[in-house]
This record gives C-alpha cells, sequence and structure tokens, in this order.
C-alpha cells in the first residue's frame, strides 16, 4: 500500500499562499452563508408586510365603522339622558325598546404579534419598525377603551324593558354611566381617526381600500340598532 506524505511547503511565498487560499475560501464561505440570512430574512420582511397590509384593512373596516356610526351614539346618549332626566323627576322609567351599543370590534394585529415572536421586526428599518410600533400601541389602546364602553352600554342596558320605578341611586348611577359613555365615545372617534391617519401614512393600505371601507361602513349603518330611531316614550312615563 502505497502512502502519499503531505507536500512540503517551500518558503514563506508559498505558505502565505496557502494561507491566503484558505483565508478567501472562509471568507467565501461566511459571505454566502450571511446572504442567504439576508435572503431569507428579505422575504420574512415581504411577508411580514403582507400579512400587517390584510390586518390594516381589517382596521380600516373598524375605523370606518366607528365613523359612521360616532353621529348614531352621540344622538342615542342624549336621548337617554333626557330619559333619564325625565325619569329622576317622575320616579319612574318608560318602556324601553333595544337601544342598540356601539359596534365592538377587535382592536387586534395578530400579525405585528407574529413578527415580534418570530424576530423579524429587528430585521425592519427602523423608520418603519417604529410607525408599526405606533400602530400596534394604538389599536392596544382603542381594544381596552372598547372594553371599557361596552361594559358602559350593558349598564345602560338596564333600562331596556317595561316601565319601572326609578330609585335615586340607579338614577345617579345611569346619570354617571352616560357621562363616561359620552366620554367613551369621543375618545374611540380621536383616537381611531389617528389610527387612520398612522395607517394611511405606512402607504401598505391603497386610498381605494379606505374608500371601499367607508362604503360598506355606510351600508351596514342602516342595519345598525344604534342607529334606528327610538320610539316616543310611552304613557308609561305618566305612570
Amino acid at each position: 500500500m502505497e502512502i502519499h506524505k503531505p507536500k512540503a511547503v517551500h518558503g514563506w511565498r508559498e505558505l502565505l499562499k496557502e494561507i491566503g487560499i484558505i483565508v478567501i475560501g472562509v471568507v467565501i464561505a461566511l459571505g454566502a452563508e450571511q446572504a442567504v440570512e439576508s435572503l431569507h430574512w428579505m422575504r420574512q420582511v415581504d411577508t411580514g408586510d403582507a400579512a400587517l397590509k390584510e390586518a390594516f384593512i381589517r382596521e380600516a373596516d373598524n375605523m370606518a365603522l366607528r365613523e359612521a356610526q360616532n353621529g348614531c351614539i352621540a344622538r342615542r346618549l342624549i336621548f337617554l339622558s333626557q330619559v333619564v332626566q325625565r325619569a329622576s323627576d317622575s320616579g319612574r322609567l318608560p318602556a324601553i325598546g333595544a337601544i342598540g351599543h356601539p359596534p365592538y370590534t377587535p382592536w387586534t394585529i395578530g400579525a405585528w404579534d407574529a413578527l415580534v415572536a418570530n424576530d423579524t421586526v429587528s430585521h425592519l428599518p427602523r423608520k418603519k419598525m417604529l410607525a408599526y410600533v405606533q400602530i400596534a400601541q394604538r389599536t392596544a389602546v382603542l381594544s381596552g377603551m372598547s372594553d371599557r364602553e361596552n361594559d358602559q352600554w350593558t349598564i345602560l342596558d338596564s333600562m331596556v324593558g317595561p316601565g319601572r320605578r326609578l330609585s335615586d341611586v340607579e338614577a345617579e348611577q345611569l346619570r354617571m354611566t352616560l357621562a363616561q359613555a359620552a366620554e367613551s365615545n369621543r375618545l374611540m372617534q380621536r383616537t381611531s381617526g389617528r389610527l387612520r391617519y398612522l395607517v394611511k401614512a405606512t402607504g401598505l393600505v391603497e386610498p381605494s381600500e379606505f374608500d371601499a371601507a367607508e362604503k360598506r361602513a355606510t351600508l351596514g349603518k342602516t342595519d345598525a340598532q344604534i342607529c334606528r330611531p327610538m320610539t316616543a316614550l310611552t304613557s308609561a312615563t305618566r305612570g
């Protein structure tokens, strides 16, 4: 069996040449690995943008729905305040049908949570990342506001039903809840408007998508209980 001995390196020049070949090979390998990784994250960012676009379009629907029904909510609160004032004077609530609720929509962006979880967020351009963070924070605020508002209207639902006696304690609670609900409506409108501006600024959602959302919200307004006229107070107020 013939054994081949490694060639001896003759002189520093050949040694440096061998070392250079090794170094160049390592650099090429590392560069290729880095290029593959960069390509991977570029694809992840593109995928994340596509997912966020879908989420932002859903938020556009939420914002349009809120804007379309804001006036209905304000008028319903004024009506209910008048009912409570009269009932407080007479000691009795009139018979009241369904009063409706403001739109209770999920102000959440699951796609953003996924980008944070898989670390794609750290590979976004800084300006884009900060814009998305502001949107995520704004939707979280709206989600908390919406939960509180829904709780307030659940209390107001206690007015629904046949005419009945109204105690001073309950009248005061209803007045306080009506004031809180009015403030919630103002805050929801203001914060939703700010969110619309932030989403538009990203450029992910086309203006036509916002227009389409507004049309859907306007068409759906007629079916919303909160926008239907309340019947005049019945004779129960005189009972």
